[in-house]
């Protein structure tokens, strides 16, 4: 209790009037024969016993016991680069690199990449659809920008489109943000026109690195699809010499192919009947590694 200056004074004066009232009775006391009770000032005197407190006193008495809350797993933050890059998390799982199928099964992938040409997608498509071919398309993000009606009609004929960046650069070397930046640009435009992306990506430029498997990965995409036959298309080769390219491939191939060239379009009837001659079934990349896609001819 705090005692206010005033009250202290008035407290002191109190304790000696009190003081000198005590003397003089005690005084008054002995002289008329009367006698004082013994008491002692000893250390070891026993104090009057004061009631005995409930169990609920004790008990509230007593602090609880606070258990210290385990201080968090530290988790190493991750160092950018010179080029203020982070690295990929630590429990990051690398995409598959594959460049074909498999072995055992007489099947063929025939692929489109690029997009540039909207007339020549369009020639494509149609004598892929006129002759129940299954394929596959690697458009950039910028050609479906640039040509969304075109794509729309390959989406809605069913062709699946899969992921080969925005922009068409070359990967390699790139930082994993930027690439990722890349693959996650192409599937914003996609989306953006209510395309369907088949989960799987392929490297412009065939040009890749341990990042680009990490940003595959991080994007949603499960493969780094590459090829194992090259047409050559984009050289300026002849239709004739394209189709040759193209009928080098075996069981499980992965066939290398571009939207641009009207030589391309132009192969194609002859890519398709040898192929079959031979006794091949044209599969999409999805129906090869078996992810989920779209279809045109289950």
């Amino acid at each position: 209790m705090i005692i206010e200056p005033n009250r202290r004074r008035r407290t002191r004066v109190f304790r000696a009037f009190a003081g000198a009232v005590a003397i003089v009775m005690v005084a008054a006391m002995v002289a008329s024969g009367l006698t004082l009770p013994a008491f002692s000032l000893t250390a070891d005197a026993t104090p009057t016993a004061g009631p005995t407190p409930t169990a609920a006193a004790s008990e509230s008495a007593i602090p609880s016991a606070v258990v210290p809350s385990p201080s968090p797993t530290a988790v190493p933050i991750p160092t950018a680069d010179a080029h203020g890059c982070f690295p990929p998390a630590a429990d990051a799982v690398p995409a598959t690199v594959i460049s074909h199928g498999s072995r055992t099964e007489k099947w063929v992938a025939l692929t489109f990449d690029d997009g540039t040409n909207p007339i020549n997608v369009h020639r494509i498509l149609s004598i892929l659809y006129k002759a129940k071919v299954n394929a596959t398309f690697f458009p950039t993000g910028r050609s479906v920008q640039l040509f969304p009606d075109i794509w729309k009609g390959v989406a809605g004929a069913h062709y699946p489109i899969a992921n080969h960046t925005y922009s068409h650069q070359s990967l390699k070397g790139l930082c994993y943000q930027l690439q990722l930046a890349e693959l996650l640009h192409d599937e914003s435009v996609l989306d953006g026109f209510g395309l369907t992306m088949l989960p799987v990506m392929r490297p412009p430029y065939e040009e890749f690195d341990e990042a680009t498997r990490f940003a595959t990965t991080a994007a949603g995409e499960s493969h780094v699809v590459l090829w194992d036959v090259d047409t050559m298309d984009w050289t300026g080769l002849s239709d004739s010499v394209i189709a040759r390219h193209a009928l080098a491939g075996r069981a499980g191939s992965i066939v290398l192919m571009h939207t641009s060239p009207l030589n391309t379009a132009r192969a194609l009837p002859t890519i398709i009947s040898r192929y079959r001659a031979r006794g091949f079934t044209f599969v999409t990349v999805g129906q090869m590694l078996g992810v989920e896609g779209a279809v045109p001819f289950p």
